[in-house]
């Protein structure tokens, strides 16, 4: 007796039948470990999940509709880091995707990425970029950064291996006030060096990989060197709080 149904054209359910998919949610089918965070609890974890570092009154909060806020004191170079913990190894192609808004873009800079340090020393952050020098205060950092004070004022990728600088990426995107962008860092293990590929979607949509694809940077992140996802905002000649919102923030890596 066959085990098979064949269905010449197609399967029509009557009166009351139905059917329903047997999974629900986005399955990770490649043997991903992934950790996924819309921000609907009731304030930002700074024990078990982030690591919260602010000068002056620099915070992380959830703020509505569900986002994580990062908000600066209100002095000039005043910043914020937010970072998870150091546990993502470049060699097991982790990738980081996020979508945000800058919601006043005048003087003040970002960072969306993997770095190797949860936190910087006051007034500084991973990856800045003044007229057109790019300074890494981070060893080890692959993702992106927008600064006002740069002469081009666009969303860029950049990245640092054991303290060598890489090509500064450029979007082509200006950000402006409230903005919404969806970003994407994947490094990817080439059996000698840890790439790192760089999305933008400057709607705020979800990633299409064969339309938002900026840019690669071969040999992004040193292949043997922790990293963590880190978030961070700074103020860029202005006396005044600024705030960033992260929507939602996701990583997967892969299981060994």
């Amino acid at each position: 007796m066959s085990q098979q149904v064949k269905v010449q054209r197609e399967l029509e359910f009557s009166a009351g039948a139905n059917s329903t998919g047997n999974i629900s949610g986005r399955p990770s089918y490649k043997n991903m470990v992934v950790s996924e965070d819309h921000f609907t609890g009731k304030a930002i974890d700074s024990t078990n999940d982030y690591t919260v570092a602010g000068v002056n009154s620099g915070a992380a909060t959830i703020t509505v509709p569900h986002m994580m806020t990062l908000t600066t004191g209100a002095a000039d170079d005043d910043d914020i880091d937010v970072a998870m913990g150091i546990e993502y190894y470049p060699a097991y192609n982790p990738v980081l995707e996020a979508r945000f808004r800058i919601d006043d873009v005048d003087k003040t800079a970002i960072n969306i990425g993997f770095s190797d340090a949860t936190g910087e020393a006051a007034d500084t952050i991973a990856m800045m970029y003044s007229g057109s020098t790019l300074t890494s205060t981070a060893s080890n950092f692959a993702g992106f950064l927008h600064d006002a004070a740069a002469t081009t004022k666009n969303l860029y990728a950049v990245s640092v291996n054991a303290n060598t600088d890489g090509s500064v990426i450029n979007s082509g995107s200006t950000p402006t006030d409230a903005k919404v962008y969806t970003v994407r860092v994947e490094l990817r293990d080439n059996g000698t060096t840890v790439d790192a590929l760089f999305y933008v979607n400057t709607s705020g949509k979800e990633i299409n990989p064969g339309e938002d694809l900026i840019g690669i940077e071969p040999a992004a992140v040193a292949r043997t060197t922790y990293l963590c996802p880190y978030f961070a905002l700074i103020n860029h000649g202005e006396a005044a709080a600024n705030t960033l919102d992260i929507d939602y923030r996701k990583v997967w890596v892969q299981v060994q």
